[in-house]
């Protein structure tokens, strides 16, 4: 059986997000969804996972899922095999471009003088904070994560390959942060992922940057890719791709975007129905 979508294009690439797509709210893959990988798989589609969490992180769900050969990590930032033997691109955040994040942060203060923002480095190998111990968010983060950062000093980042930095903090004050833009002054692109969570990369980093990179080098064609999400981060990829589903449950920006949104159900089997819509 050969994938094609409503312009009889054959499907060749799937690229599946992790967080609220893939994963339920339990962080785990449901056997639905499992399932619906496999069918891909069948109809001869390439498995991208395709997520803003790092590689580290994501590489345990690739060995829950033998047809997956292919991870875009740190929102676009890198792409690889799901073993890493082979790393397809990457890209960093200038040095500068990390102290100017180091310092602003450093200096935004709540009206009690307490630091306004939790910090979250990732790196090209591992993910760090420079918080010498963990505080609510980085516990919060650790949940979603999987992973504890490891604590460095700041005064260490601006000379390593730092791929995102992230900032936490309540939910207010990342809304504040997002209608401030601050990130347009320093030449960044700033993209709010979590109701606490917003990150900071270079402006030409996306999914659809990682998905381009990898499709070229199998050749493909984005009119031959489907892809599938919640986020807004999703959003490059849903409009690189031939064809794309958000989830139900999804930000509405996201819904927006994509050509399909899967039907209503469980959050934990919203991407099987979406696969069942695309196959039938």
């Amino acid at each position: 059986m050969t994938a094609t979508h409503d312009t009889d294009t054959p499907i060749r690439l799937a690229a599946i997000d992790l967080d609220g797509t893939l994963l339920g709210p339990d962080h785990t893959i449901s056997p639905e969804n499992h399932a619906a990988i496999q069918r891909l798989a069948d109809a001869g589609v390439e498995i991208v996972l395709a997520s803003g969490r790092h590689y580290r992180s994501m590489a345990p769900f690739a060995l829950q899922l033998p047809t997956v050969r292919w991870i875009v990590s740190s929102q676009g930032a890198e792409v690889a095999s799901a073993d890493r033997s082979h790393i397809v691109a990457q890209q960093f955040l200038r040095e500068d471009d990390v102290r100017t994040l180091i310092h602003a942060a450093d200096t935004s203060r709540r009206p009690d003088g307490a630091p306004a923002y939790t910090t979250v480095y990732y790196t090209a190998d591992e993910v760090f904070t420079d918080l010498p111990e963990p505080d609510d968010l980085i516990r919060r983060y650790t949940s979603l994560a999987g992973r504890v950062p490891l604590p460095i000093p700041a005064a260490d980042l601006p000379g390593m390959q730092v791929q995102k930095v992230i900032w936490m903090s309540d939910d207010q004050s990342i809304l504040d942060l997002r209608a401030a833009d601050r990130h347009l002054a320093w030449g960044l692109q700033g993209l709010q992922t979590m109701d606490y969570m917003y990150e900071f990369m270079p402006l030409d980093t996306s999914k659809a940057w990682g998905l381009q990179i990898l499709a070229d080098s199998l050749g493909i064609s984005p009119r031959q890719a489907v892809t599938f999400g919640d986020g807004e981060n999703d959003i490059p990829m849903f409009q690189w791709s031939g064809h794309s589903y958000a989830m139900p449950h999804g930000w509405e920006n996201a819904k927006r975007s994509a050509r399909h949104t899967a039907p209503e159900g469980p959050p934990e089997t919203a991407f099987a129905r979406a696969v069942h819509h695309l196959l039938g």
